[in-house]
């Protein structure tokens, strides 16, 4: 008993420094990348699954102003409800609707620094791990197929107390739909799970003219066995991202590039039916178009099954 109360009393400590990493600074929603499922959602000895659950993202980028010299810095938190329902062994399906609460805080070079803030439902998320081949044995390894898309549930024409439509990177969804699709694999290893992942994410155009800039996602990631219901997450998140367009032919000059994240994590099976995962996702790499700057995120979810 006081072996759990100690693990716990750790693992609130970590959610709370997380959070406190993360609530730095936060970023707009095309910019969250790293695996969408984990690594062991088409394996197991159990052939069904539903979890469900409630997760917080905090995101943040800081970068150049468009229209003149000085510097923007975005915020974004994410709370979202979630569910995962492992259909079969070669079947796992993700949806996802968040709360998305950002801001901006501009600061015109030599003048006053101004913050604005909207919050409002984002845009749904429906995700499938599709399993293409999937061995069995010590060395047990499943090759599928990430599908999935977002729908703009999410308003993209919020206004200001003037009637002045906000900037994009305020509105809580993009506007337009977008879609994923690539490949995942995932081996059993010395009782853990090695797991890769490559993904191109393509988005629309909104009523607006504005196209957030398609995106090449890649992950690679090493889970640890369970040890007294904790499992250790190692991962690195990596994106290359085109730049935004703006409006038909202009591009935005501070968006888009590489960006490669270290992210460490771990899942705790509690014991009393709830499962509290969290992991902190800092730039190791940067090659950004312009005038940018990625900042650390983190993410930490509660789930149950059943």
């Amino acid at each position: 008993m006081r072996t759990r109360m100690t693990i716990l009393i750790a693992a609130a400590l970590a959610a709370l420094a997380a959070l406190g990493l993360a609530s730095t600074a936060t970023a707009c929603s095309q910019c969250i990348c790293g695996t969408p499922f984990p690594a062991d959602a088409l394996g197991g000895v159990v052939p069904m699954e539903l979890r469900y659950g409630l997760e917080d993202r905090y995101l943040s980028k800081s970068n150049g102003l468009e229209e003149e010299p000085g510097t923007e810095a975005e915020r974004e938190h994410r709370v979202g409800g979630f569910v995962l329902w492992r259909a079969t062994n070669r079947l796992a399906l993700l949806g996802r609707l968040p709360y998305n609460v950002k801001s901006i805080e501009e600061t015109p070079e030599g003048g006053p620094t101004t913050t604005r803030t909207q919050h409002g439902l984002g845009d749904a998320e429906a995700t499938a791990l599709v399993g293409l081949v999937h061995t069995e044995g010590r060395h047990g390894a499943v090759l599928g197929m990430v599908l999935g898309a977002a729908a703009p549930t999410g308003s993209n024409s919020k206004r200001d107390d003037t009637g002045e439509r906000l900037d994009e990177h305020l509105q809580p969804g993009i506007g337009a739909w977008s879609g994923t699709a690539g490949l995942n694999y995932a081996i059993q290893l010395g009782g853990g799970t090695v797991d890769a992942s490559v993904m191109g994410r393509l988005n629309g155009t909104n009523a607006h003219d504005y196209h957030y800039g398609n995106a090449l996602l890649y992950n690679a990631g090493w889970a640890s066995p369970f040890r007294h219901g904790v499992r250790l997450l190692v991962q690195l998140n990596g994106r290359t991202a085109e730049r935004d367009r703006i409006e038909a032919d202009t591009e935005g000059a501070n968006t888009g590039g590489t960006v490669v994240y270290a992210s460490p994590g771990l899942r705790w099976l509690t014991g009393f039916g709830i499962d509290v995962e969290g992991s902190v996702q800092i730039p190791m790499i940067e090659s950004l178009y312009g005038i940018q700057d990625e900042h650390v995120t983190a993410r930490i979810a509660f789930s149950l099954g059943r």
